[in-house]
């Protein structure tokens, strides 16, 4: 009897404390393109993906520039602006032909957090936020929240180095 009982309570325990996946709404962590196209991500972002049209002329400027990058995404899948801005971002990096390998997306929780802390020593409050670090691993410059004035200007702004300061960069 005894013996029948402490399994119960194992399989109890593996049950309750099961590995969550990027299609799970609860998941925090990394998470990949592949992935927003699949699950419960799929239609907001093949929506907002398709229907964005940056100007050729400005991707091709960032396209010459952002292979000097390695960035960082934290966002929310519950998040309108994320749900926005991240889906451009794929967009732009696919028009520059830039290598995912370098990119990190980390879907965060409402309380702006993982369950790795991946965010530990960011500093990020708000999402989306998207870190430009140079190959060295210094930050350059964030893209937080919303545009200053448009999505892919004010990318073009960091990778170009150019003076650029998100809506929060004072406080």
């Amino acid at each position: 009897m005894l013996t029948l009982s402490t399994s119960v309570f194992q399989l109890n325990a593996q049950t309750d404390h099961k590995e969550l996946t990027p299609n799970d709404k609860n998941y925090t962590g990394l998470i990949s393109k592949n992935d927003f196209e699949s699950g419960y991500t799929e239609s907001w972002f093949t929506k907002a993906y398709n229907s964005y049209e940056p100007t050729d002329k400005t991707a091709k400027k960032i396209g010459r520039k952002i292979d000097k990058y390695t960035i960082k995404v934290f966002m929310g899948t519950w998040c309108p602006d994320s749900r926005r801005e991240v889906p451009k971002l794929f967009k732009l990096l696919d028009i520059a032909e830039y290598d995912l390998d370098n990119l990190s997306v980390y879907a965060m929780n409402r309380r702006k957090s993982t369950d790795k802390n991946y965010e530990e020593g960011l500093n990020v409050h708000r999402v989306p936020t998207i870190i430009f670090f140079d190959k060295k691993g210094n930050e350059v410059n964030r893209f937080v929240e919303f545009p200053q004035e448009n999505f892919e200007e004010d990318i073009l702004q960091i990778v170009s180095k150019k003076e650029y300061a998100n809506p929060y960069a004072e406080e």
